[in-house]
């Protein structure tokens, strides 16, 4: 039988878990790209517009975003944007391997015009002949985050005189600030009702989803539970519910961050040595110590440091954990520490057959966007550290208002480092400072990208 202390801690375990799981509460705005409908299509298009997208999944779909605005200031004909191959994964998976060409189309066919390939006539410009030499039809020189006036008057004139003009590169190539709110809610549509997986990717999504709600059946505990097995059948009873969990732990991620792991002088070496060969010694932060970096809040957090954030939060011991990632710096040996903490830990090979995994193995695109399917059906999702999938996937889950932790790096940076602190202060410290940062929805602001942030340039005030 309960007793005072043990009442007291179970009512608190099962309040948690209760709050924990809950849905986000209305929070008055709502998607309203599908009823937007922009200018009319004039009658006669000025020409074409090619783009060529390098990075990797998630900045090349907003490059697509960006691509289609473009088109629409110009009012130009945009082609199917061409992926570059990804010079980290050695991926050349096309725009139509990966998005539904068709859907795509089809939403965007009062907006812009949009062709799958040049005519004849402008088969030559391709990414071969640009590669060969100086092309006057070439637009090497977009600025960063460039404003929709510098299209007008420095690719539309190459447009009108050639009758195309390819921009390359195009990643950020357009600004958040001072763009026709016409042109961002375009921007918008594209990537929330526009940008649909192809059907094998949305198929192979639906099974991972189906296997992580309905786990093999398991006999349940029978007789009387201790509080603890109370608590954790109810956390179980989760059942059908799962966290994706995108572990943004990989070897360039680790070197970039210029933070020390506790790899000892051999993994500092190793990183430092890897820094120097890839950006040939252009990373700020490698000027900074350890402490000042992870005080700032610029350290991505390791497994092991993931796992004390769940279990702060909160999650226990029989939470189905989705891992999104394609490698794990370190390998099994980073992971064995948080598999120990949350043993129903699965990801995208433990769940799916070889036959069904077939398709899209070894294609890193083809893998992340998986990850992303599986990510937008989770109950709760949460990112090891920024970056392109988190900011994405922040942006599409507050636009359907759904829950998504976004950790607080600066306050982890200062407790994860403290060994002073006992279990109940850092678990304390840990949930006050993420009771605000759940997908609470927060209005984009100048220089922000509304790929991050929403609202209000995607969303509107519910009546």
């Amino acid at each position: 039988m309960l007793q005072g202390q043990d009442i007291c801690a179970y009512s608190k375990s099962i309040r948690q878990q209760v709050e924990l799981w809950s849905p986000l509460p209305d929070q008055s705005w709502k998607p309203c790209t599908q009823s937007f409908t922009g200018s009319p299509l004039p009658d006669k298009s000025q020409g074409f517009l090619q783009v060529f997208l390098d990075g990797g999944l998630n900045q090349q779909r907003m490059g697509i975003c960006d691509a289609v605005a473009v088109a629409k200031i110009m009012n130009v004909t945009l082609v199917i944007p061409r992926l570059e191959v990804n010079p980290v994964w050695q991926d050349s998976s096309s725009f139509a391997d990966i998005f539904d060409v068709d859907h795509f189309t089809s939403v965007l066919k009062d907006e812009v015009r949009i062709v799958r390939e040049l005519p004849p006539q402008y088969a030559w410009s391709t990414r071969d002949y640009y590669a060969t030499g100086i092309r006057a039809t070439r637009i090497k020189t977009a600025p960063t985050h460039a404003s929709a006036e510098w299209y007008v008057e420095n690719v539309l004139p190459v447009i009108q005189s050639y009758g195309i003009a390819a921009v390359a590169p195009f990643s950020h190539r357009l600004g958040f600030d001072n763009v026709p709110e016409s042109i961002q809610r375009l921007r918008c549509k594209v990537n929330f009702e526009a940008l649909d997986f192809v059907p094998r990717i949305r198929e192979l999504g639906d099974a991972l989803v189906h296997r992580l709600r309905n786990p093999p059946s398991s006999s349940e505990t029978s007789g009387a539970m201790d509080p603890t097995e109370r608590v954790n059948t109810i956390a179980k009873s989760g059942a059908g519910k799962f966290v994706v969990l995108h572990l943004r732990f990989d070897k360039d991620m680790a070197a970039h961050s210029g933070c020390d792991f506790g790899g000892g002088k051999a993994e500092r070496l190793a990183l430092a040595k890897y820094r120097q060969v890839i950006w040939q010694g252009r990373v700020l932060n490698s000027q900074f110590t350890d402490e000042e970096l992870r005080n700032k809040g610029r350290c991505p957090l390791t497994p092991e440091e993931i796992g004390l954030l769940l279990s702060a939060l909160g999650f226990t011991n029989n939470t189905r954990l989705y891992l999104a990632s394609h490698q794990v710096y370190g390998g099994e040996a980073r992971i064995s520490t948080l598999r120990k903490l949350f043993p129903v830990l699965e990801n995208k090979k433990s769940l799916a057959s070889a036959e069904e995994l077939a398709e899209v193995e070894g294609k890193a695109s083809l893998m992340a966007a998986v990850d992303y399917y599986v990510s937008m059906k989770s109950d709760i999702f949460i990112s090891a550290s920024p970056g392109n999938m988190h900011n994405a996937l922040l942006a599409h889950r507050a636009y359907l208002n759904l829950k998504t932790i976004n950790p607080n790096m600066i306050l982890l940076g200062q407790v994860l480092v403290n060994k002073s602190l006992g279990w109940s202060e850092f678990e304390g410290g840990v949930v006050n400072g993420h009771k605000n940062r759940q997908g609470q929805l927060r209005l984009r602001k100048q220089k922000q990208s509304i790929y991050t942030y929403p609202a209000p340039d995607c969303m509107c005030k519910a009546a």
